[in-house]
C-alpha cells in the first residue's frame, strides 16, 4: 500500500482553501461514492471547482473513478494519506481497536459499543482516515476495514491492563458493564484498555453488541494475551497469591467473598490476584455464575522435595499430617485439629501447602475434607531412613500389630507424640495396611529398605547382631543382662537392625525368634583387626573340640568371659565363624572363613587400598554396589542399569526393585528383565 502526503498537493488552478480540499479527498477514501452536489453545497463551492479538483487528483495517480449521473464513483485508490504524528483520543483509540478484529461492522454498531452519536462516529472516523491510521469505507451502513495502523506510541502493558484483561478472560464471554463492576473501573477505562491493547498487537479478541428484547451488552471475548513473562510456577508466588491459588484448590468452587475472607483481603485484592494468574497462564480460572469462580483446568501437581524436607523448614510437623490423610477417604477439619492439637485455621492452612506442593489432592465441603489423591515422596522411599523410622519398621516387621502405645515406649516419648509418628511414618509408605484407632495393621510384610553396612553401626549393635545370627531363639534378658541395656533399649537395637534390612526376628514378649539374616563375608584380614583377634582365632583353631567353653578361651587370652564373648559375637557377625553361641560355649561349624582376596582395581587390576579412595595406579575410583555402597570385587554376581551403567550386586538390585522400579541412582525404570548381567 502506497502511501504519499497527499493532502499537501498543490493545485495553483484551484482556488480552494486546503481544508475543503482536504475535506473532498476524505469522503473520497471514507465513502467511495461522493454527490457533487452534496459536497459542492456543504463547502459552498461550485460544482465545477469539486470536478476539477477530483480531475487533477486523477492525473496524479491518487484514484480511479467514474461520474454516474451527478456523483464520483472511486473505483480504486493508488496512494494513500502519510501516518500522522498527531496523538490520538481515547475515543480514536477505541474505534480502531474495535475494528481491529473486524473486516466489516455496522456503523450503528460502532456507535451504540462507543455510546456516540454516528454523526460522531463517523466525523472520527474521517480524522483517523485523514490522520493515515486508518484505511476502509462505510458504504450501505457498514464499516469495511481494510487496514489499521498501530500507533507510532509502543504502549507497554500495565498492572491495571492485566486486571481488566486477566477479569474478561475469567468471565469468558465477559458482559463490559460486568468487568467495570467487578475491577472497580469506569466503562469507557475498561473499553479503552481492550481497544489500546488490540490496536497495539497485544491482545486478540472480538468486541460485539449483543442485542436483546429490552436492553443491548457490549461483549468481550478474548482468545489471546501477549504478556510476558507469560506463566510462572506455583511455587514462586507470594503468600497472597499461594494462599488464594490454595483456598481455591481445596475448594473447587469458591464466591470472591469466601476467599476473600479466607485470605483477609478485600474482594479487589483477590479479584486482581486471579486476574492477574489467569492473564499469565499460570492458574486460569473462571466464572461460574456472577459471584462464584473455579481452576480452568485440573492441575496435577506432583511433589518435587520430600515431605522430610517440607517439614524441617516449617514448625509444622507436615509428616504426621500427610500420615494421617493418607489413611482416611474422608474426615472433618474439626477432628483433624483434635487430632494434632491446633486450630481449624492452622489445619486448612497446612492441608493447602501439603495441596500445593504436591502430596495431596483434596476437596472442602462444608467443614470436612475429601481425600482425592495421594501422592508420597519421602526419603524412605530414596532408600534413607532416620533411625526411630527403623526402629518403626522393626517392630512392625517382628511383632505385626503395633500400637501408640509400643511407640511411645520404645522412642521415651508421650502418646500425643507417638500418635504423630504412627501417622507419620504411616505416611511414608513403607507398609500397606491401616491404622485402626491406635494401631497400625499391615495388610502384608512391609518391603525391606535399601541395604546397610554393618559397619556403620556401633560396636554393641555389631556385637549384639552377631550373638542373634548364633541363635534360633534368644531371650532378650540375656542380651539386657550381658550388654548392660534396659529391656527397652534391648528392643529398640534388634528393631533398627530389622528396619535396616540385616535381619528378620519375630518377637514374642520378651524372646526372639530368628527367621532369616543377612550373611556378610569377611573383608578384612586378621591382623587388621588387631592382635587379639589373632590371638582368640589361633586359640579357636588350636582346639580340636567343636564345642568350646567359653571360659576356656578367656582363661587362656587372661580375659574377662564377657569380653571374650563379645569378641567371639564380632568375628560371627562378619563372617569368620559360623556356629551357635552363648554366654558359656562356642559351637562352631567348620573352620574359619577366610577373607577373599585383596580387592583389586576392575580398571587396572592393581591391589585397592580402600574401596573409598581412588586406586593408587590408575587414579579410578572403585566400583561400588549402588544399593549397599559396598565394594564390587572381581567374581561378584553383578548386574548393571541400562540407563546409566552403573553397577551393583545381584541380589542386592533385585531386593531393591522388589520395593522401587527404578535405579537407585539415575530413577529410570528398570526390572530384572531389563537388567544386564556384567561378567568381572
Amino acid at each position: 500500500m502506497e502511501r504519499d502526503d497527499v493532502y499537501n498537493l498543490q493545485y495553483q488552478e484551484i482556488k480552494v482553501v486546503k481544508a475543503k480540499k482536504t475535506h473532498i479527498l476524505t469522503q473520497l477514501y471514507l465513502y467511495r461514492e461522493v454527490s457533487i452536489v452534496k459536497i459542492a453545497t456543504e463547502l459552498n463551492l461550485e460544482e465545477s471547482i469539486v470536478k476539477q479538483f477530483i480531475q487533477f487528483l486523477i492525473q496524479d495517480l491518487i484514484l480511479r473513478g467514474h461520474y454516474r449521473k451527478r456523483t464520483f464513483v472511486v473505483s480504486n485508490f493508488y496512494k494513500y494519506p502519510i501516518i500522522s504524528k498527531k496523538k490520538l483520543t481515547e475515543l480514536q483509540i477505541i474505534i480502531l481497536g474495535i475494528l481491529v478484529p473486524v473486516p466489516k461492522m455496522k456503523v450503528s454498531e460502532l456507535a451504540n459499543i462507543c455510546i456516540i452519536s454516528k454523526e460522531k462516529l463517523k466525523d472520527n472516523l474521517m480524522d483517523l482516515v485523514k490522520y493515515g491510521y486508518f484505511t476502509g469505507y462505510i458504504s450501505k451502513g457498514y464499516i469495511n476495514s481494510i487496514n489499521i495502523e498501530q500507533p507510532d506510541k509502543k504502549e507497554k502493558i500495565s498492572d491495571e491492563d492485566i486486571f481488566i484483561i486477566g477479569t474478561c478472560m475469567m468471565r469468558r464471554k465477559a458482559i463490559l458493564t460486568e468487568v467495570a463492576k467487578d475491577t472497580g473501573i469506569k466503562r469507557e477505562k475498561v473499553l479503552y484498555c481492550i481497544a489500546k491493547l488490540l490496536v497495539n498487537g497485544k491482545l486478540e479478541a472480538k468486541i460485539q453488541l449483543d442485542t436483546g428484547f429490552l436492553s443491548s451488552e457490549v461483549i468481550v471475548t478474548v482468545t489471546k494475551f501477549m504478556i510476558s513473562p507469560r506463566k510462572i510456577a506455583l511455587s514462586d508466588l507470594g503468600e497472597e497469591e499461594k494462599d488464594t491459588v490454595g483456598y481455591l484448590l481445596l475448594r473447587k468452587k469458591a464466591t470472591i467473598k469466601s476467599i476473600s475472607k479466607y485470605v483477609e483481603k478485600d474482594s479487589i485484592t483477590i479479584l486482581r490476584i486471579l486476574a492477574e494468574l489467569t492473564a499469565k497462564g499460570t492458574f486460569q480460572v473462571i466464572f461460574t455464575d456472577k459471584i462464584s469462580v473455579t481452576p480452568l483446568v485440573e492441575l496435577n501437581l506432583r511433589p518435587i522435595r520430600t515431605i522430610e524436607e517440607m517439614a524441617t523448614l516449617s514448625f509444622f510437623n507436615y509428616e504426621a499430617l500427610f500420615g494421617l490423610l493418607s489413611t482416611k477417604n474422608s474426615i472433618a477439619i474439626k477432628k483433624l485439629a483434635n487430632s494434632m492439637s491446633r486450630s481449624e485455621d492452622e489445619i486448612t492452612e497446612a492441608v493447602i501447602n501439603l495441596m500445593l506442593d504436591g502430596f495431596v489432592d483434596c476437596t472442602l465441603k462444608g467443614n470436612r475434607l475429601q481425600i482425592n489423591k495421594v501422592n508420597r515422596y519421602s526419603r524412605a522411599q530414596e532408600g534413607t531412613l532416620e533411625r526411630w523410622e527403623k526402629i518403626v519398621l522393626g517392630m512392625v516387621i517382628s511383632n505385626k500389630i503395633i500400637s501408640v502405645k509400643d511407640i511411645s515406649t520404645a522412642l521415651g516419648i508421650d502418646k500425643k507424640f507417638a500418635t504423630e509418628k504412627l501417622y507419620s511414618f504411616y505416611g511414608k509408605g513403607l507398609i500397606k495396611g491401616s491404622i485402626v484407632g491406635n494401631r497400625l495393621i499391615p495388610d502384608e510384610i512391609p518391603l525391606f529398605p535399601p541395604l546397610n553396612q554393618l559397619e556403620d553401626f556401633e560396636s554393641h549393635f555389631i556385637e549384639i547382631f552377631g550373638y542373634v545370627i548364633s541363635n534360633d531363639k534368644i531371650n532378650l534378658k540375656t542380651i539386657q543382662k550381658l550388654w548392660g541395656k534396659s529391656l527397652t533399649a534391648v528392643k529398640n537395637i534388634l528393631y533398627e537392625l530389622i528396619g535396616s534390612a540385616l535381619i528378620v526376628l519375630e518377637m514374642s514378649k520378651n524372646s526372639a525368634f530368628v527367621i532369616s539374616s543377612q550373611s556378610f563375608m569377611p573383608n578384612k584380614e586378621l591382623e587388621d583387626l588387631g592382635k587379639i583377634y589373632v590371638r582368640l582365632v589361633n586359640e579357636i583353631e588350636k582346639s580340636r573340640r567343636k564345642r568350646i567353653k567359653i571360659s576356656s578361651l578367656a582363661n587362656s587370652l587372661s580375659m574377662e568371659n564377657e569380653d571374650l564373648f563379645k569378641l567371639l559375637c564380632q568375628l560371627t557377625a562378619f563372617g569368620y565363624y559360623q556356629g551357635s553361641l552363648t554366654i558359656s560355649y562356642f559351637e562352631r561349624i567348620g573352620k574359619l572363613i577366610e577373607p577373599a582376596k585383596k580387592a583389586t582395581c576392575l580398571n587396572c587390576g592393581h591391589i585397592l587400598k580402600s574401596p573409598y579412595n581412588p586406586c593408587s595406579n590408575c587414579r579410578q575410583m572403585p566400583s561400588l554396589c549402588t544399593v549397599c555402597q559396598g565394594l564390587i570385587r572381581r567374581g561378584d554376581e553383578v548386574y548393571e542399569c541400562p540407563s546409566c551403567t552403573n553397577l551393583a550386586h545381584r541380589d542386592h538390585l533385585l531386593k531393591w526393585i522388589s520395593i522401587k522400579s527404578e535405579c537407585p541412582l539415575c530413577k529410570s525404570r528398570i526390572s530384572q528383565r531389563t537388567l544386564k548381567k556384567v561378567t568381572l
